[in-house]
């Protein structure tokens, strides 16, 4: 929801041919403190109520847009995503920063020191997914969502991952948090496609219900969750493995000339 905030506000700044130069001045603060404030797409109350005032638009309206806003996932340049792929712990690192966790955290699960940390930080500016603060701190230039390549330089890498992640939960006990399942049944075609749509509305459902908590909710309390599934004609004939035929007993091979 702050996304989309901030995008309609973008909208509104160029509505009426301002500049971030322009609305700076206007609010008695610096070109770079604007540009900040929108590119981390969070501010306080208060500084969003006086940005609305400056550009004459009710916060009421934007909010009100923005709930109305659906995001919709972009692609990153293919030269991006092969800059990340080459690097997996770059890709690692951009993903969890996206996840909104702490970069202090991910240098330490990681075991990074801060001059690697310097060294990724300036990786993921030149691939222009982010910018290196003073102190070294690093700003993804967008939170907006990604839709990564199908058959793209990415897709070995999330291959792997969601193979760990379906591992993972397959190997997990089953509780509030945690569930696997699977389910297979023979049906029509046409029945096939209702199922799929159910699926695709739930996808939206989840995005729209994690929207909401994260607009209420402090980040502390915000925990990650994951789904991956799979829904498609399947031929059990080409998954299981067959038996390898039965070799004869020794005794009975003979060599021949």
């Amino acid at each position: 929801m702050r996304g989309d905030m901030f995008k309609i506000l973008q909208d509104a700044l160029r509505a009426r041919g301002m500049t971030y130069a322009d609305l700076g001045a206007a609010m008695d603060l610096s070109e770079p403190t604007i540009k900040r404030i929108f590119a981390n797409r969070d501010v306080k109350l208060s500084r969003l109520i006086q940005i609305c005032d400056v550009l004459g638009v009710p916060l009421a309206d934007v909010t009100d847009a923005a709930g109305r806003e659906r995001p919709t996932a972009t692609r990153l340049p293919t030269a991006t995503e092969a800059g990340l792929a080459r690097d997996p712990t770059l890709f690692y690192f951009y993903i969890l920063l996206r996840d909104l966790r702490a970069q202090d955290y991910i240098a330490r699960i990681f075991g990074l020191t801060d001059d690697q940390v310097f060294r990724i930080g300036m990786a993921l500016e030149r691939l222009g997914l982010a910018q290196v603060e003073s102190g070294g701190r690093i700003q993804l230039l967008s939170h907006a969502p990604v839709q990564f390549r199908h058959d793209g330089p990415l897709m070995p890498l999330l291959k792997q991952v969601n193979l760990r992640f379906i591992a993972h939960t397959i190997s997990a006990r089953p509780d509030e948090t945690n569930l696997f399942f699977t389910v297979s049944r023979r049906m029509r075609p046409e029945t096939a496609k209702l199922i799929r749509k159910d699926i695709e509305e739930l996808t939206r459902k989840i995005a729209e219900l994690a929207r909401q908590d994260q607009l209420m909710t402090p980040e502390e309390d915000l925990q990650t969750y994951k789904v991956s599934g799979t829904w498609a004609a399947v031929d059990f004939a080409a998954l299981f493995p067959r038996p390898e035929p039965e070799k004869p007993p020794l005794e009975t091979l003979s060599l021949t000339r």
